[in-house]
C-alpha cells in the first residue's frame, strides 16, 4: 500500500461555499436581529470532497487476505490520531462488512446504523469479512440480489411499453442484440427463403440445429420458435457474435457476469 494514501484521499479542493449564496443583511439595520450567530447568512457551506476510489481499489486487490493484515497495513498509511485522516476510517464499513455472523445459516452483518443486516441486501458492503476465517472476500450475496432486481425492474419496465422483451433488441431488419444468459449477442437474420435448397443443410446459430427443424410458431421440444427468439416466424439466425466492450458502451448494454 503507497504510504501518502490519506493525500490521495483526502487531498482535494472541497466543494460548496461561495459569496453569490450568502444572504445579504437588512438594509434597514431596526429589521436585523438582535443576535445572529456567524453561520446563519451562509446557506451554501462546504463540505469534504473526499476521492475514495484509491482506497476502494485497494480493498479490491486484498481479497483473499486475513484482514487482520489488510487493517494492519491500512493503519500504517493512516493514522487514526490524525482528524482529517481518521475520517477515511469512517469510511471503511462502507466498503467491507467487518462483524459478519451466522444466523440460521444466512451471513449478517452489524453496522453502524443498522443491526444484522443481510449480506445479500442490496444496500450491504461490496466486501466482508468471513467470520471464520477472517478472510476478505467479495460479497457475491450482494451482487446477485442486484442481478435480481435489475432484471425485475427490466421486466416490468417491458410490460409497462407494450410488452417487449428486455433480453431483446432490435436494430434493423437486418440485425437483433440478445442476451443470452446474461451475455449480449449481435445476432444477424435472414429470411427463411434465403436458407438454401433442399440439398443444402443451414444451421441455426442462434439453436444450433438444421434450420428446417426449429420451430415457426409454438415452442415445442424445448426449442424456442422463430416467432418467440425474432419476433417473427419467418426469420433464422444466419450468424453470431458476442458484443464487445465498444459495442455494450455504445448500446448502453452490460452483461451480467461481468
Amino acid at each position: 500500500m503507497r504510504q501518502d494514501m490519506y493525500k490521495v484521499i483526502v487531498e482535494r479542493p472541497r466543494r460548496g461555499g461561495g459569496r453569490k449564496s450568502e444572504m445579504p443583511a437588512p438594509d434597514d439595520l431596526e429589521d436585523s436581529p438582535r443576535q445572529e450567530g456567524l453561520r446563519r447568512r451562509h446557506r451554501s457551506r462546504k463540505w469534504l470532497n473526499e476521492n475514495l476510489r484509491p482506497l476502494e481499489r485497494f480493498l479490491a486487490s486484498q481479497v483473499g487476505r486475513p484482514w487482520d493484515k489488510v487493517y494492519s497495513e491500512l493503519c500504517a498509511s493512516i493514522d487514526r490520531r490524525n482528524t482529517v485522516q481518521q475520517h477515511i476510517h469512517q469510511h471503511r464499513e462502507d466498503f467491507v462488512a467487518i462483524r459478519v455472523v451466522e444466523i440460521d445459516g444466512e451471513l449478517r452483518a452489524s453496522r453502524r446504523w443498522r443491526t444484522h443486516e443481510p449480506l445479500s441486501s442490496s444496500w450491504s458492503a461490496k466486501y466482508y469479512v468471513h467470520p471464520r476465517h477472517g478472510i476478505l472476500l467479495i460479497n457475491h450475496f450482494r451482487i446477485d440480489t442486484r442481478k435480481k432486481q435489475r432484471r425485475q425492474r427490466q421486466i416490468a419496465h417491458a410490460e409497462r411499453h407494450g410488452g417487449a422483451r428486455p433480453d431483446l433488441r432490435v436494430i434493423d431488419p437486418v440485425n437483433q442484440l440478445h442476451r443470452i444468459e446474461g451475455v449480449w449477442y449481435r445476432i444477424e437474420v435472414a429470411p427463411l427463403s434465403e436458407a438454401g435448397t433442399a440439398d443444402e443443410v443451414r444451421i441455426d446459430a442462434l439453436r444450433r440445429i438444421p434450420v428446417d427443424q426449429c420451430p415457426v410458431w409454438d415452442d415445442s421440444r424445448k426449442v424456442a420458435s422463430n416467432r418467440t427468439l425474432f419476433g417473427r416466424h419467418d426469420l433464422y439466425a444466419r450468424s453470431k457474435r458476442q458484443l464487445n466492450a465498444r459495442e455494450l458502451k455504445h448500446y448502453r448494454l452490460s452483461n451480467d457476469n461481468a
